[in-house]
């Protein structure tokens, strides 16, 4: 459990204890025993120091007692006092201290958010009032007023081992979602790393080596004038090349075609490129021409999926289809004829902090849609992907 909430708790745990102080003065002010009244007072200035000393703990941030001792120093003091000052075998029954005071113990273990350290807290409240109560009045019972006022006990004991369990949960989901959180931001910047990796790659493999080939060429034709024409040629095709090749991955990175003409025409671009790198026949089907609010997402998925299905799938046909999905959605489906994918192949990606699908299924489904992936009859996979369009 985080420690800022418990330390909060223990905060709340401790000023509450004022109101139980407050009360039984009060009530030995107004009602004062008959009989020892200095060890009645004795145990509440005990009382007293003991919520000052939890006052004290709590607001230095001194680390707290195991969580049973609290309940526990409660109980024996508060019945302790019960008993000497006499509220337990008043014969009018004219304090209500004896009875309420003892709904503050289940309430104040509630607060360590621990729901069987709260119900066996309530318990022995409402056994320690019942005995007390049922003993100081041997002479007078009236057990039907110690039996509500013992079941009284217990339904508040229920609703704050139910209240204790809800927070329990409350802040579990928080530490999860907070460690979930540092999770995704490590694979997120893991993930940015690897495609500044892939993008040095590509350039220094690709247009970095036509770049120093058509240096080369030059220096070359400038050494030997007899040869200088075929050189430049050379030069000219390389920086052609090179030009093709960074032109290909500003397209990648910054997809104009998208901004400019629409999702459509984006698709086939990613379908082309895609085909000559995987060597696959590619067909892009569309009834429509874009998706509106969510052509970005779609693109992006588009060309994740198209990624893999270069590196991954083997496939000799890939088809991509865009079309309306009633009501008010659309629907981006791509399919291929490769080696298919086995069924835990994405928690074993996400596992090795491959987090490229999973952040897009994740974007999806917070989007409102719906993210599939299947394995085809007769082989490959089928992704599926449905937005709402607002």
């Amino acid at each position: 459990m985080p420690a800022l909430h418990v330390q909060r708790a223990f905060r709340w745990q401790a000023m509450l204890r004022i109101a139980i102080v407050i009360a039984f003065t009060a009530d030995l002010a107004v009602f004062p025993p008959s009989e020892q009244l200095p060890l009645s007072v004795v145990l509440a200035a005990a009382y007293t120091a003991w919520t000052f000393r939890t006052l004290w703990a709590a607001w230095r941030s001194h680390r707290p007692l195991p969580g049973w001792v609290y309940p526990l120093v409660d109980l024996t003091l508060l019945t302790a006092l019960m008993a000497v000052s006499g509220n337990f075998s008043d014969p009018n029954w004219s304090s209500p201290l004896s009875a309420d005071i003892f709904l503050f113990i289940p309430v104040l273990a509630s607060f360590q958010m621990r729901p069987g350290l709260t119900a066996a807290s309530g318990v022995l409240a409402a056994a320690s009032y019942a005995t007390g109560t049922g003993l100081g009045h041997l002479q007078q019972p009236y057990w039907h007023f110690t039996f509500v006022h013992t079941l009284f006990i217990l339904v508040v004991c229920a609703g704050c081992v139910l209240l204790s369990d809800v927070q329990q949960h409350r802040v579990r989901a928080i530490r999860e979602l907070a460690e979930h959180r540092l999770w995704l931001l490590e694979r997120i910047m893991a993930a940015e790393e690897r495609e500044q990796r892939k993008i040095a790659e590509v350039l220094h493999d690709g247009a970095l080596q036509n770049v120093l080939a058509a240096r080369h060429c030059v220096d070359e034709a400038a050494s030997t004038p007899g040869a200088a024409d075929a050189a430049l040629q050379r030069a000219d095709e390389a920086l052609v090349t090179a030009s093709r090749q960074l032109r290909s991955s500003v397209r990648t990175l910054h997809p104009e075609v998208l901004v400019s003409g629409g999702l459509l025409p984006a698709l086939e671009q990613l379908a082309q490129q895609a085909s000559e790198r995987g060597r696959f026949r590619v067909q892009v089907r569309s009834g429509i021409a874009g998706a509106g609010a969510v052509d970005r997402p779609l693109f992006w998925l588009a060309r994740e999926i198209l990624e893999n299905a270069v590196r991954h799938a083997q496939a000799k046909n890939v088809t991509v289809a865009l079309e309306e999905h009633e009501p008010d959605g659309v629907r981006l489906t791509i399919s291929d004829d490769g080696i298919g994918m086995p069924p835990d192949a994405l928690t074993r990606s996400l596992a090795s902090g491959h987090i490229g699908i999973a952040s897009h299924r994740a974007r999806v489904e917070g989007m409102g849609g719906t993210f599939t992936v299947r394995t085809n009859d007769h082989g490959g996979t089928t992704v599926e992907a449905v937005l709402p369009r607002t």
